[in-house]
């Protein structure tokens, strides 16, 4: 995490105007850090012994080898876009390295598909309201019920609690009854609904936090046979070398 926190550092010193010999000295940093992650990545590779293949069967490893040898590869190493890009994916190495920056990225990976319910339904009820609202004020205040498109951009503001008091007091010059018509809005669109979808990102945190304990718990239980396999392979080797020698021996010989 350290090596990752230097790097992030040191790719941001970059973008300040510096003399070459600091610019030679960021570079040297960003090589530094890379053979690092070099190093880690074979490290893990050659952990596994005989079945280095078992690596890629995390997903965090996949995304460390690409992350890492992708800079190594002709093509994309002369392009400064493309590199700065892996310059830049390097730092999101830091969610691995803290649990909890891993359980929230996990459970916005999980709360997306299960928000798309709450936001379809945000966006039906604000479009009819919005429809509501160009029908009773479009006339009396045109600058913001003129076309669906306008009352839209005062909902959302409404819903994004963004200077909801001036959007209200400027409709309440025009016609007093975008009071009520204000107000029912928020009390359902930016209190049931912002609920509804907060209540989604906790279930999926809670399903996010118990799969990262079951998977260490998992990671435990199969290191511990991954041990007794290697062991047991080691006997039957030993069993198969003496069986080999025992054939070839002859008493009379």
């Amino acid at each position: 995490m350290v090596v990752i926190l230097v790097n992030a550092a040191a790719l941001g010193a970059m973008t300040f105007p510096h003399t070459t010999e600091v610019a030679d000295f960021l570079h040297w940093v960003d090589h530094v850090c890379l053979g690092f992650f070099t190093f880690e990545v074979l490290a893990g590779l050659l952990s596994f012994g005989r079945r280095p293949l078992r690596f890629f069967r995390d997903g965090w490893n996949i995304f460390d080898f690409v992350i890492v040898f992708a800079s190594f590869m002709p093509g994309l190493r002369e392009n400064v876009t493309i590199l700065r890009m892996l310059r830049l994916a390097r730092i999101v190495r830091i969610f691995r390295s803290l649990p909890s920056l891993r359980i929230i990225l996990v459970a916005a990976g999980k709360a997306l598909p299960k928000s798309a319910g709450v936001f379809a339904l945000t966006g039906v009820v604000m479009y009819l309201w919005a429809m509501v609202g160009w029908i009773a004020f479009s006339s009396s205040d045109p600058a913001h019920f003129g076309t669906v498109g306008k009352a839209l951009l005062n909902l959302f503001q409404l819903v994004a609690f963004d200077d909801m008091g001036n959007v209200m007091r400027n409709s309440m010059e025009h016609n007093m009854w975008t009071l009520p018509y204000y107000l029912v809005f928020i009390l359902f669109g930016a209190f049931v609904l912002v609920n509804l979808l907060l209540g989604v990102v906790l279930a999926s945190m809670e399903e996010a936090q118990r799969l990262d304990d079951i998977d260490e718990q998992i990671s435990a239980d199969t290191a511990i046979i991954l041990d007794r396999i290697d062991k047991l392979q080691v006997t039957v080797d030993k069993l198969q070398a003496e069986q080999e020698r025992g054939r070839g021996f002859t008493p009379f010989r």
